[in-house]
């Protein structure tokens, strides 16, 4: 078995475990979905748990990583609203790039899965209170709700549904509105 047998089996099992959970993914339908056989599933990954966790662990990876490099990046920025624009358009990018991971990380028990929500919830409030100094926020709840607001607007996207709040412009231009109003109370 190669590399690439191995990529093909976490990729098909990433989008089968976003698509139907981890419960409802029977092994033979991963193995259906990646090209091989059920045989060849259980000599790369021994277990649907284990396989489970590697499709976490390489996606977690893989999306810190894209994370550094187009999310979190370090600018100055002209003014909050500027921030806010960048960031928001940024970010909802990153978490359609990354949708179906992000969406295992939200929806199935996993101490890895659970972990990376620390991890992104810590660095988003730190990310945000470093753009929006001196601000009379909860950075922490500020930042959540910015990524639910995001979540939300991919999830309704995954599942091929036009939000039902309007068009997505300016549902999007509504929110930095809101969110520049709470900096500016």
């Amino acid at each position: 078995m190669t590399d690439k047998t191995e990529q093909k089996i976490l990729d098909s099992a990433l989008k089968l475990f976003a698509k139907k959970g981890y419960d409802a993914s029977t092994t033979i339908t991963l193995a259906e979905e990646s090209g091989y056989s059920e045989m060849t599933l259980f000599r790369i990954f021994k277990t649907k748990k284990n396989l489970f966790d590697q499709v976490m662990i390489h996606g977690i990876k893989k999306m810190q990583e894209d994370a550094h490099k187009n999310l979190f990046i370090d600018k100055k920025y002209e003014n909050p609203r500027d921030f806010l624009e960048t960031y928001l358009q940024n970010i909802l990018k990153f978490a359609h790039d990354n949708f179906e991971l992000l969406h295992l990380t939200i929806t199935e028990e996993n101490p890895i899965g659970e972990s990376f929500q620390t991890e992104v919830t810590d660095t988003v409030t730190e990310y945000i209170q470093k753009n929006l100094p001196n601000q009379k926020i909860d950075y922490r709840t500020y930042g959540n709700t910015i990524t639910t607001f995001v979540y939300v607007l991919n999830l309704e996207k995954y599942h091929g549904r036009t939000a039902t709040f309007g068009d997505e412009e300016q549902i999007i231009e509504n929110f930095i509105d809101i969110l520049y109003c709470m900096i500016n109370h």
